[in-house]
C-alpha cells in the first residue's frame, strides 16, 4: 500500500498549464522532425543542378502542422520514375534534320532512349530515417512538458 500526501493548493496545480505547455513543446518537434527530413532530403537528392535540392523547404502552416515541399518541377518524377522518352532516328528537328544525324553529329550513343526513368527516391528515405529518431525526440518531448507542468 502507497500513501501519498498533498498538502497545500499550490501542489494540486501542477498540471494547471499543461495544455499550453504540451503545445508549446509538440510545435518544437514538429518543426524539428521536418527540419530532419528536409536536411536527410537535400543530401539525398540527385544533383545534376542543384536545384532539386535547394526547392526542399520546410513551410508552417500554423503551430500544429508543417509541410516539407519539394517545390522542384521535376521533384516526383525523381522520387517516383516515369516513363522514359522513345525517339525514332527519323524524326525530323528544325532545319529539315534527323533526330538520327543530331544523335550522330553530338557524339550520342544509346540511340533512340532518353534518361531511364528509373526511380531515385529521395524523401520516403529522408522520411523513414525521421520516422526512425521519432520515438527519442517524443519521450524527449514528454521529459519537458512533465517538467514544465511541475514547475
Amino acid at each position: 500500500m502507497i500513501n501519498v500526501k498533498i498538502s497545500g493548493i499550490k501542489k494540486l496545480n501542477y498540471f494547471e498549464n499543461i495544455d499550453t505547455i504540451t503545445k508549446k513543446e509538440l510545435s518544437k518537434k514538429t518543426i524539428q522532425f521536418s527540419k530532419f527530413v528536409q536536411k536527410s532530403a537535400k543530401l539525398r537528392a540527385p544533383r545534376f543542378s542543384g536545384q532539386l535540392a535547394e526547392s526542399i523547404k520546410v513551410v508552417k502552416i500554423n503551430d500544429l502542422k508543417v509541410l516539407v515541399v519539394v517545390d522542384s518541377p521535376y521533384g516526383a518524377a525523381q522520387e517516383y520514375g516515369f516513363t522514359p522518352n522513345f525517339l525514332s532516328s527519323g524524326m525530323a528537328v528544325k532545319g529539315g534534320y534527323r533526330i538520327g544525324d543530331w544523335m550522330q553529329a553530338k557524339g550520342i550513343s544509346g540511340f533512340g532512349i532518353t534518361p531511364s526513368g528509373k526511380p531515385h527516391p529521395f524523401i520516403k528515405p529522408a522520411v523513414e530515417k525521421g520516422l526512425s529518431n521519432l520515438p527519442n525526440m517524443l519521450q524527449n518531448m514528454a521529459t519537458k512538458i512533465a517538467n514544465g507542468a511541475m514547475k
